[in-house]
């Protein structure tokens, strides 16, 4: 059950790999670099290439994916659903260009979402009510509009993108979650390819509505045992952590490690954690994402298999 799970997974990365200490040392401190990765959480991030794009990360993904599955029939494949924020073209979507470019069946059902960090959770919750089983694509080039040296954002985000494989055998869609906060879109955006995040009020919508949130699922979900949490940074891992702490809950976390990927930072976790754990048949997993909006999706999904 395991090994097939895990097999379901494709994940990337930028190519460029940034130490953020000779970066902040040469620009700043020492001292500064110290409190700000306390915060943050990376000490490395990933970036792209210049002409590396959201696309060419999904197709490297995929072709991870393949590594592990040799003998895969794309005929498996009914639905694509592609979430990026940062699109090749401004139409048509990545998913078009995708399926294009690897010669899927031209009757394959195509789907782009423009979504962040919400994005994996709401690509399950949309693919789990298609005919069929889906390919979910989710790939991110947030180095392209980062300022460098933008304190709220540059030491966080990494470029990168996942692919995964939902067969509807193998994984159940129990319930999604879904809230938004009105008017805060101006927190967490992009304008004229500039990224702009109000940490305060991200950190406050967490403490207050994601953190709601999750108490509520795992008070009404006591089977509940693992949390996939979306990697925001280690100032939210920590919370998060510290809220939930009443709960007998493993939280994995690889934020050090590779920093935030946006919509990949869920599969890129599960993919890792599914390298060396176990996940019982039938085990209820909980994941949940958020951040632009700002919004906040969770769902519980059973494995099946």
């Amino acid at each position: 059950m395991n090994a097939n799970f895990q097999k379901n997974f494709g994940v990337s990365l930028g190519e460029k790999k940034i130490n953020l200490k000779k970066e902040y040392k040469d620009s700043f401190s020492i001292k500064l670099f110290n409190r700000i990765i306390k915060k943050t959480g990376p000490k490395n991030l990933f970036y792209t290439n210049p002409n590396t794009s959201s696309l060419d990360l999904a197709f490297a993904a995929y072709k991870n994916f393949l590594k592990k599955n040799k003998k895969f029939e794309t005929k498996k494949i009914k639905n694509i659903v592609f979430v990026t924020e940062t699109n090749n073209f401004n139409f048509p979507g990545n998913s078009f260009l995708f399926a294009s470019k690897l010669n899927f069946d031209p009757k394959i059902k195509l789907y782009d979402l423009n979504a962040g960090c919400t994005g994996f959770v709401d690509a399950i919750d949309l693919a789990y009510k298609l005919y069929g089983n889906s390919l979910i694509i989710c790939a991110e080039t947030y180095s392209k509009h980062i300022k460098k040296f933008d304190r709220s954002v540059s030491p966080i985000f990494s470029d990168g993108g996942s692919v995964f494989y939902l067969n509807k055998s193998e994984a159940k869609v129990i319930r999604t979650f879904k809230f938004f906060k009105k008017n805060s879109f101006n927190d967490l955006c992009s304008k004229e390819k500039n990224l702009f995040m109000d940490g305060k009020k991200v950190f406050d919508f967490v403490n207050q509505e994601v953190v709601s949130l999750l108490l509520s699922i795992l008070k009404r979900n006591k089977s509940i045992k693992i949390l996939f949490n979306h990697q925001a940074s280690l100032t939210v891992e920590n919370l998060i952590k510290d809220k939930l702490n009443n709960f007998n809950l493993i939280i994995p976390s690889n934020i050090k490690k590779i920093g935030n990927t946006v919509s990949s930072s869920i599969p890129h976790l599960i993919n890792e954690y599914l390298k060396k754990n176990k996940i019982k048949k039938n085990s209820k997993i909980l994941l949940c994402g958020f951040g632009v909006g700002l919004s906040v999706s969770a769902t519980i999904l059973k494995i099946t298999k």
